[in-house]
């Protein structure tokens, strides 16, 4: 099995909660405040003004968007445990961007191997997906449980991607770590259907496929000391 001592907690998971712990509190000191005020105006409506908030308090639910990209990335994490040990696995690495606002950009999951090092842009979108390597937004397309269709638009991850490998390759030139940096995009979710044209050296994958591109995959040259790389890819995580 692949090494994953530098897979941690999914941030995405912790935010995802915090959202809903946030929500009720701001529930609960509104709902007790008013309470409060009703109370002094009229005191036999205070109950009433308790079960209120408490069931304001109570519908808050985690943010479902963060939710489902935490369910990706964490299948996507499952998936590489199939890789031999000579595999490394990383998830949510903070690659330096001193362009960003937050000094950084994440990558998803970052697999270094001894073919070469793969980020991987996990989406976990459901429904069909169209676009091309060059638009700046796919078109995904939802059927209701009703018939009829909807849709939205998502940022083109293959773009995404490519900025996180070029980041990625700055920052180990500057540590002096050499390694082939292939990109991949990976819709997770098994009710998905990706059309996309696709004339760019990033691939997009399904998470049938994931494994035997990694496992298979030729760089066009070998890594020159795979223990520096996985060093300073850790780093990058705080470990």
């Amino acid at each position: 099995m692949a090494n994953f001592e530098y897979v941690t907690a999914n941030k995405l998971t912790r935010d995802a909660h915090g959202y809903k712990h946030t929500n009720r509190t701001l529930v609960l000191m509104v709902g007790l405040g008013i309470t409060f005020v009703v109370s002094a105006i009229y005191l036999p409506a205070t109950p009433l003004a308790l079960l209120l908030t408490a069931g304001l308090w109570w519908s808050q639910k985690s943010n479902p968007v963060l939710l489902a990209g935490a369910a990706g990335e964490d299948l996507v994490i499952k998936l590489l445990k199939q890789l031999p040990d000579t595999f490394t696995v990383y998830n949510q690495v903070d690659i330096p961007n001193a362009k960003s606002r937050t000094g950084f950009n994440e990558a998803d999951v970052i697999v270094v191997g001894p073919n070469a090092v793969f980020i991987i842009e996990v989406k976990h979108n459901s429904g069909s997906i169209k676009g091309s390597d060059s638009d700046a937004e796919w078109r995904v397309e939802k059927t209701s449980r009703g018939g009829n269709r909807y849709g939205k638009t998502m940022r083109n991850p293959i773009s995404q991607v490519k900025r996180l490998v070029w980041l990625l390759s700055k920052d180990l030139k500057a540590k002096h770590s050499r390694a082939w940096i292939q990109g991949v995009v990976l819709f997770s979710h098994q009710d998905v259907a990706a059309n996309i044209d696709n004339d760019s050296n990033v691939p997009v994958l399904g998470s049938q496929d994931i494994v035997n591109y990694i496992a298979s995959y030729q760089a066009k040259f070998e890594i020159a000391n795979n223990r520096k790389l996985v060093g300073d890819i850790a780093a990058l995580k705080g470990a």
